[in-house]
């Protein structure tokens, strides 16, 4: 794997996100795992069990590559992007927990609300490797770019200043951004739909390493919402009385201690 141009450390840090430039695109290793990872995915679309997951009603799932994972992995954390990454985290490869996952956007579907993956002062870094073209048209990923730099209760996020930023992206290159920035996802508008797999990168405690099992194969799973009744529910009014839901995360952050 080729990195095309040397990566600006300092508007990482600034806006909370960077986009390398590879030539995964050409890579015919590449092309192939994505084509039977697309494969596999059709199947579990298309399978009446989907309906039954936490996540669909909003159509945004959560992503397990199973055996794809260790291949992916090998095509991507090479010596060049390795560098890169230990640069731009400030942590060595060796102290951080890898875990293989990803997202997919059902078409249609897909709208998400602002939020940051976990508590605040986590350490944790979101490498997605992106398998087709994303616009406006196919669920970019909206972001608020600086929002890492500051701890924030909801309502403060809610009424500050936001620069937002649809990211936009070419088969091959990869989306680093660190988990407390501010993001969501946006809705499919396409006819078919949208693949983003990651890897989750995690601070290892007291040199104890977290093992990732690898399943027998790719799976589809629930992303915010449980798929048992008071999930769907959850699922339900979250999509469709989004506005109440976010009037009470804004009272409950007011009240809630920091």
């Amino acid at each position: 794997m080729f990195i095309k141009k040397i990566v600006d450390k300092n508007f990482y840090r600034n806006n909370g996100y960077v986009i390398l430039d590879t030539d995964l695109e050409h890579n015919q290793n590449f092309n192939s795992l994505i084509e039977e990872i697309n494969n596999d995915l059709k199947l579990k679309i298309n399978n009446d069990e989907l309906k039954k997951n936490g996540g669909f009603i909003m159509g945004n799932f959560g992503i397990d590559q199973g055996p794809y994972g260790p291949k992916l992995y090998s095509l991507i954390f090479k010596d060049e992007f390795i560098k890169i990454l230990e640069e731009l985290t400030e942590y060595k490869l060796d102290d951080l927990n890898i875990f293989y996952g990803g997202n997919i956007v059902l078409p249609r579907k897909g709208k998400q609300h602002f939020h940051i993956d976990g508590s605040y002062n986590k350490k944790m870094f979101m490498i997605s490797i992106v398998t087709e073209d994303i616009d406006l048209n196919n669920a970019p990923t909206e972001i608020c770019l600086g929002s890492h730099k500051k701890q924030m209760k909801f309502w403060e996020f809610f009424i500050g200043r936001k620069n937002k930023k649809k990211v936009t992206l070419k088969k091959g290159q990869i989306f680093i951004r660190p988990h407390n920035l501010w993001h969501r996802g946006t809705r499919n508008n396409s006819n078919k739909p949208r693949l983003l797999l990651s890897f989750s990168l995690t601070e290892k405690k007291l040199n104890k390493k977290e093992i990732q099992k690898t399943s027998s194969s790719i799976e589809i799973l629930p992303n915010f919402f449980k798929s048992d009744f008071f999930g769907r529910l959850h699922e339900f009014f979250y999509v469709y009385f989004g506005s109440v839901l976010i009037i009470l995360k804004l009272f409950n952050s007011i009240l809630k201690k920091k």
